[in-house]
């Protein structure tokens, strides 16, 4: 199984966007930490996440991203793809899921997980 770069952009309502990274190996499920400072999403309990857009590296398929509460349960999973061709008209087209509109509190110890799959 082929390992695959992630990057989750996670927007916040009082806070700059974030960028969450991880490298994950396909068919096993992976936390991303933050780009800045390496912490889970857990760590900046008290923001409301407003939008979750997430790139797999070229060849790779994202399965689901999912938020996990502390105690394990899903908060919520969200299906992803393949990311489309380069250069078409569709808008976010080099991203294999974009989520606008959450509304999502950011509790402690909270973590965003990702699936991918080649």
């Amino acid at each position: 199984m082929a390992d695959h770069k992630v990057m989750a952009w996670v927007h916040f309502n009082r806070a700059p966007s974030e960028l969450y990274l991880a490298s994950t190996t396909a068919g096993t499920e992976k936390a991303l930490t933050s780009q800045s400072s390496g912490a889970e999403l857990g760590d900046v309990a008290g923001q409301v996440v407003t939008g979750i857009d997430i790139q797999v590296e070229d060849a790779g398929a994202l399965v689901y991203m999912q938020i996990t509460a502390s105690d394990g349960g899903q908060v919520i999973n969200i299906k992803g793809g393949k990311r489309l061709a380069a250069g078409g008209s569709v808008p976010y087209s080099n991203l294999n899921m974009c989520a606008p509109n959450l509304s999502i509190p950011v509790e402690r110890g909270m973590s965003l997980n990702v699936k991918t799959l080649d």
